[in-house]
């Protein structure tokens, strides 16, 4: 068995962020912006971490950015441009939009990864499909993602079911909770107020 790949660690934080109607990434969950949480952890587990954007204007450069390289509107795109600029690298990525992510989170991935498949990830709380942005992405996928796209597709999850991706079911389910609009992030800001 060959060596494990170096993981490099990446923050989905290209949306629009249309129902929130303000940048996810700079939510304060955990008494920081969420980009900013999401990098700490990171670290713990990954040779380097980005953040994946529509462009990197105005992002600090600690963040080490990757602005989107492809015209379409999809997580895709910053998967996509993450393998070019490091596809010898597997890709961790996590998308900003679920707060209940932590160490956990990672570490169980991490632990269940199947290097003979072309990325490990959890079934959706379906049961039924793929989580495909909260992902631990193989370097062999890059040619097969690159061709996907070619072709025309732009659905990480469609990729992951026709690639036969290894999923597992998440031990805790509200790691693939996510927050899209100010209701919700007031709701889990309210949660938290009360188990302290």
């Amino acid at each position: 068995m060959n060596e494990p790949s170096f993981i490099n660690g990446l923050i989905l934080a290209g949306g629009k962020s249309t129902r929130m109607g303000t940048d996810k990434s700079l939510l304060n969950y955990h008494g920081k912006p969420q980009r900013d949480y999401l990098m700490g952890i990171l670290s713990s587990f990954c040779r380097n971490t980005y953040l994946s954007c529509k462009e990197d204007e105005g992002i600090p450069k600690h963040f080490n950015p990757i602005p989107d390289q492809f015209e379409f509107d999809s997580p895709l795109n910053g998967i996509i441009s993450a393998f070019q600029h490091d596809p010898s690298s597997a890709w961790l990525t996590v998308p900003v939009d679920m707060p209940w992510v932590d160490e956990n989170t990672f570490k169980f991935l991490i632990e269940h990864r199947d290097q003979k498949k072309i990325a490990t990830c959890f079934w959706d709380s379906t049961g039924k499909q793929p989580e495909p942005l909260l992902t631990l992405w193989e370097p062999h996928a890059t040619t097969l993602l690159s061709d996907f796209y070619k072709k025309g597709g732009v659905s990480p999850r469609e990729f992951l079911i026709t690639h036969n991706a290894k999923m597992v079911e998440a031990s805790t389910p509200n790691w693939l909770r996510n927050i899209n609009s100010k209701q919700e992030f007031n709701q889990f800001r309210n949660s938290l107020h009360r188990k302290l």
